[in-house]
């Protein structure tokens, strides 16, 4: 037995529902069954109309699959509610339906007074509605059974008041379009969309792969500019017809469909044009008047797309398309006329097109006034119109290609001309390298002319430095005598003024005549006196020896040289020289020198010119800095010039320093250069570092190398490297 609340709710609804209009279901046909008649509307917002048992009795009959913008007082006052109760058939309630859903507006659906699904999003505290794309299907299953075959419906609707509602071709934007479909065939219903969906994919993938053969095309040959303007024209298809799947799979807003409808509509128009100006240039035509009043009518078609609820969508394709073509075919005509290439071809392309095109919209237009199409619906929508799109882009792209492989041809031909001059160009080119020979052997005999003289002039320059060096050893050795003749006179003044100390203590001596007391002390006065004169004297005889082994010519053969000696007696020669030369000179010089450095072979004559040169220069500059107040000369501490001797691993490294002004980066580089000088006319040959850096890197194998620093000094390092250097 039933139960009995079950039963009286049946009751008391069927009693309800008696006021109210009933679609009776007594079949549904395998595409389902649009619901259009039983329909209730009224304009406001009230969920309390969601109720089943809610008296509807005073509201409006109407069709809610009408346009939106027909629907009384929807766009104004944004909010409204439709209301319908099915009465299933006991034959028709044995199975199980949906209710597949498509709207241009938001909504929310009750069935028997409960929420079954919100499509798109109503925000009524903030006055938003987004609308849901008019092609989404939306399914709802039904909830009634043999026993209760009575569903009420009740639609919550909202205008989208920020979406510009605009009609897309023969397409009504249907406020609440509800269709009823027996759940197993609901699939099939779809079939169409997804043929659609399936075919715009196909499109796109042929579209886009001849923009890129024709831009592979252009890009080879860039002459044919027809190549180019004709991947414009399959890249706007391309583009257009992309966006048919993404209509019918990612759109969700009807916001964003418009847009899309908008993008595609006005993609065919932009590639028509370019189809015009690739046969003008396929037929060597000008864009004339007629091709700009084109373009003219084309954008005023445009303007049409904004008109809410015209048809300009389908003007704009439509209007557009059978114009241009038939300009085009206006054109191919002429070119038929003149017998020129592919024009037969392009004009059977766009004849097939133009028929295809007619049949497909003539067959929307019986179907937008209610009569039966010509053609079944997957045929009618879906291959007459690809056959029309695509006859005109292949018909065009085989004349191409066949053109392009004419161009070839007449390309090898003309490389075969152009092999047979070649040959011909070879037998002047032998002639000429005849003349040539006999010219390079006249350049060569002058080129010997000239080395033979520049040879000389090198001899002669060879000479000139000669000369230079051999001036600038005698200016240093004059330098070396004044400084030793300088150091001579103290010693030998004290043993004139010690030996005339002795004779007057002798004196005195004689004179008392007594050796004990005073006489012991004159006498031990004398031997100290005596000690001192034969300590100044070996120090005169050493520096004698010096200035004669400096002024010598040596032998240039390598010696066991003590390297701490040599840098100390040759600092000291300088120093004095320059003490010698100015009598104002004032510095001080410091020696660090390697007690484990052992001797080494070396020219010592050589190595002391390069000293005494490097320690000339840094006393030089010492002195610069103190006489005319450079850079930072207040900073920096007393004027000195260090020398410093270390045993590295594989050479012996020398390092003479000085606290000068330095020398200046930009000619840091010519320091070593013959003839370069930092110092005034008359002061410097040029020659003293070029011959030190001759001597240690050409006689020693070792380097000479310099850093500086403008204001704070400079230090030139020498390293003789070990292989060259064997203790002793």
């Amino acid at each position: 037995m039933k139960n009995p609340i079950l039963i009286l709710f049946f009751l008391l609804f069927w009693v309800g529902a008696q006021g109210q209009n009933v679609n009776n279901i007594d079949s549904i046909p395998s595409k389902g069954l649009v619901l259009t008649n039983g329909w209730k509307w009224h304009v406001g917002d009230n969920h309390e109309w969601a109720d089943p048992e809610f008296d509807d009795s005073d509201w409006k009959i109407i069709d809610p699959t009408q346009d939106v913008n027909a629907i009384p007082e929807l766009s104004r006052k944004g909010y409204g509610w439709f209301r319908t109760t099915i009465e299933f058939s006991p034959m028709v309630a044995q199975k199980l339906t949906t209710l597949q859903i498509s709207q241009s507006v938001a909504s929310e659906v009750y069935i028997n007074g409960i929420l079954a699904r919100k499509i798109g999003d109503i925000d009524a505290k903030r006055g938003i509605t987004q609308a849901a794309n008019i092609f989404h299907n939306n399914s709802i299953g039904l909830p009634y059974s043999v026993s209760y075959p009575f569903v009420q419906i009740a639609v919550r609707v909202a205008y989208e008041r920020n979406s510009f509602y605009n009609r897309v071709g023969f397409n009504k934007n249907h406020c609440f379009r509800a269709t009823l479909i027996e759940t197993e065939n609901a699939p099939k219903s779809q079939a169409y969309q997804r043929q659609q969906s399936d075919y715009g994919w196909f499109q796109v993938g042929v579209f886009f792969i001849l923009t890129f053969l024709h831009l592979s095309f252009f890009s080879l040959y860039r002459t044919q500019r027809a190549n180019l303007y004709f991947s414009g024209t399959t890249l706007a298809l391309g583009i257009a017809f992309f966006c048919i799947p993404l209509s019918f799979e990612f759109v969700e807003t009807l916001s964003l469909y418009f847009i899309v409808e908008f993008i595609q509509t006005l993609s065919f128009p932009i590639a028509y044009l370019f189809l015009i100006r690739a046969i003008y240039e396929i037929y060597h035509q000008k864009t004339g008047i007629l091709f700009w009043l084109i373009v003219v009518f084309g954008a005023v078609i445009m303007l049409s797309l904004f008109t809410p609820y015209s048809l300009g969508s389908i003007w704009a394709e439509l209007g557009t398309e059978l114009l241009m073509t038939a300009e085009v075919i206006r054109v191919t005509v002429v070119a038929l006329r003149k017998h020129l290439p592919g024009a037969r071809l392009i004009m059977i392309g766009m004849g097939i097109s133009l028929v295809m095109f007619m049949l497909f919209y003539f067959d929307l237009l019986l179907a937008y006034y209610g009569f039966a199409p010509l053609f079944p619906q997957g045929f009618g929508g879906i291959f007459t119109y690809q056959i029309a799109v695509l006859c005109v882009p292949l018909s065009i792209s085989l004349y191409l290609a066949i053109s392009f492989s004419q161009t070839n041809k007449v390309l090898i031909e003309k490389l075969q001309e152009n092999n047979t001059l070649t040959q011909k160009t070879l037998q002047q080119e032998q002639e000429r390298q005849q003349l040539l020979e006999v010219q390079n052997e006249t350049l060569e005999r002058q080129v010997r002319e000239r080395t033979s003289q520049l040879e000389q002039s090198l001899e002669e320059l060879r000479a000139a430095q000669n000369q230079l060096i051999q001036k600038e050893k005698m200016a240093s050795l004059g330098e070396l005598t004044a400084g030793i003749a300088h150091e001579i006179q103290n010693p030998l003044n004290f043993v004139n003024n010690f030996a005339e100390l002795s004779v007057e203590l002798i004196d005195e001596l004689k004179e008392e005549a007594h050796i004990e007391g005073l006489g012991a002390e004159i006498l031990a006065d004398i031997s100290q006196n005596l000690g001192k004169i034969n300590h100044h004297g070996k120090r005169a005889s050493s520096i004698v020896k010096g200035m004669l082994e400096h002024s010598r010519m040596g032998t240039g053969e390598r010696q066991p040289t003590d390297i701490n000696a040599l840098c100390d007696e040759y600092l000291r020669l300088s120093f004095h020289g320059m003490r010698a030369k100015d009598k104002a000179f004032n510095a001080d010089f410091q020696i660090h020198l390697d007690p484990t450095l052992s001797k080494i072979n070396i020219v010592p004559q050589d190595i002391g010119r390069v000293l005494l040169n490097l320690f000339n220069n840094a006393f030089y500059a010492v002195n610069q800095r103190n006489t005319v107040g450079a850079l930072h000369a207040t900073s920096l501490p007393n004027p000195t010039v260090t020398v410093q001797t270390k045993r590295l691993a594989n050479a012996v490294e020398i390092k003479v320093s000085d606290n000068g002004n330095g020398i200046p980066n930009d000619i840091l580089p010519k320091i070593f250069q013959p003839f370069f000088t930092t110092k005034p006319t008359g002061e410097g040959t040029g020659l003293g570092l070029s011959l030190s850096y001759d001597i240690i890197t050409k006689g020693h194998d070792g380097t000479l190398e310099v850093e500086s620093a403008e204001g704070k000094g400079t230090t030139f390092t020498i390293k003789l490297p070990i292989s060259a250097l064997p203790l002793v």
